[in-house]
């Protein structure tokens, strides 16, 4: 059993799942190729109607419960799809079998069992709040100690402050320059932004940027997906095919 969470952006409105070991095309695959590829099992298609990046929980060999005040919606049929070997690839469906992918990444993969799964396709309906906002950030700050949530937000607000006088600072040098001010003011404005900009580089050194990396790594996996997938363990060959986020198409 085992959870991931992937951004799979996708430029033809369509993202999915696939076995990462299949062979490679000559070309891209897609219309009625790529429908026949979705129909054998080889790739899950979720078309989502529009370009974009959309953040992915996938779910494997175990059910998906979402938390108190989310609401998802199971959109589709269960279809199948075959993971023969072992390693899966999740992004945009442009990136499927192509020669020269483009949008996907070796971060976009996951192992699973070779086996065929039966996947259901879950999307959040739960519309964005500033509840929701505020509960991602309080499950981010957990993932420093109260003293490193502290330093953070000093080293943070230092950091801002310092960015502030910086672009002040060449503002007034630039001013000085254009307008042949006062070289006393020209002199002066270097001199505040040389001190703002070694002030900037001490707070960096000083473990800013090690915090704020965790912080924003606690706080991405705070937020809800935009879409679910629950991948379960079948006998196959199990037909697979498209999942469509709005109406499909008319036949």
């Amino acid at each position: 059993m085992a959870q991931h969470r992937i951004h799979a952006g996708t430029d033809i409105a369509c993202v999915g799942v696939w076995d990462a070991g299949l062979p490679l095309a000559k070309r891209a695959i897609e219309g009625t190729a790529l429908k026949e590829s979705a129909a054998r099992g080889e790739v899950l298609v979720i078309d989502t109607s529009a370009d974009g990046r959309y953040l992915l929980q996938i779910h494997v060999d175990e059910p998906f419960v979402p938390s108190p005040g989310q609401r998802f919606d199971t959109v589709g049929n269960e279809l199948g799809l075959h993971l023969g070997s072992g390693t899966a690839m999740a992004g945009g469906c442009e990136d499927f079998r192509n020669p020269r992918p483009q949008i996907t990444s070796a971060g976009d993969r996951f192992h699973v069992e070779p086996s065929w799964y039966r996947v259901r396709v879950h999307l959040n309906q739960t519309e964005g709040s500033d509840e929701e906002e505020q509960r991602a950030h309080e499950e981010a700050a957990r993932a420093l100690t109260s003293e490193e949530l502290a330093r953070y937000l000093r080293l943070g607000k230092a950091l801002r402050t310092g960015w502030l006088v910086a672009v002040v600072a060449v503002a007034a040098v630039l001013a000085t320059v254009v307008f042949q001010a006062a070289l006393t003011l020209g002199v002066l404005g270097a001199l505040v932004a040389a001190a703002a900009g070694w002030s900037i580089l001490r707070l960096k050194r000083g473990g800013y940027d090690a915090l704020h990396l965790r912080y924003q790594r606690a706080l991405m996996a705070a937020y809800p997906p935009e879409i679910v997938l629950e991948l379960d363990r079948a006998t196959g060959p199990i037909p697979g095919g498209f999942v469509y986020l709005d109406d499909p198409p008319a036949s």
